[in-house]
């Protein structure tokens, strides 16, 4: 194993930075189908046919390899409602305040219908991880948990969008992992330094 590690070491196609960076990783197990249903300031309504549970994290995607978070708040048969912060803009909507057609209703914000077909990352536990070193296409992990190659991941770091990755080699308690879409490694290395 630690063999491998040195063979990718050796074909590295681009130039790493070394990080000192605490985050979360969640190994992924399959996929969903999704639709998203409604989506408001603070959330969103969605239809999917996995088994979900209130007040577990969520993670899916409307955008293809751009995944999100959000915390499950209900569950009705395949129907559910979702969490986020800021639901609106990360989705691309405008931020309107509906003022109701009744005296007594409390101005809020606009839900807006939609029908916004994606998937749901299976990935019912996370992992502490610590990133080692990063480049524009992927990154070197500590974990605690053994992961297989080609399994996907998705990696959660303090102010960073979500990052959907591949394993390409394991050894030694590290992952070598491709990032699905190239990084903006700067930030990274900045909050490092």
């Amino acid at each position: 194993m630690a063999e491998e590690a040195d063979e990718w070491e050796d074909r590295r196609v681009e130039p790493r930075s070394k990080v000192l960076l605490k985050g979360d990783a969640f190994p992924v197990e399959g996929y969903a189908a999704l639709v998203v249903t409604n989506i408001s300031r603070t959330g969103l309504a969605g239809e999917s046919d996995t088994p979900l549970e209130v007040d577990a994290p969520l993670l899916f995607s409307v955008e293809g390899n751009k995944f999100h978070m959000g915390t499950v708040r209900w569950v009705k048969g395949r129907r559910f409602g979702l969490d986020m912060e800021d639901a609106l803009g990360i989705l691309g909507y405008e931020n309107e305040l509906d003022p109701g057609f009744l005296p007594t209703h409390q101005p809020r914000s606009r839900r807006h219908d939609v029908e916004l077909h994606g998937r749901i990352a299976i990935a019912p536990r996370s992992v502490r991880v610590t990133i080692r070193d990063v480049s524009q296409s992927g990154l070197c992990i500590d974990t605690p948990v053994a992961l297989i190659e080609r399994q996907q991941v998705i990696v959660r770091l303090r102010d960073r969008p979500l990052i959907l990755a591949s394993v390409q080699w394991t050894g030694g308690g590290k992952v070598g992992v491709r990032t699905a879409d190239r990084m903006e490694t700067l930030r990274l290395v900045y909050a490092y330094e």
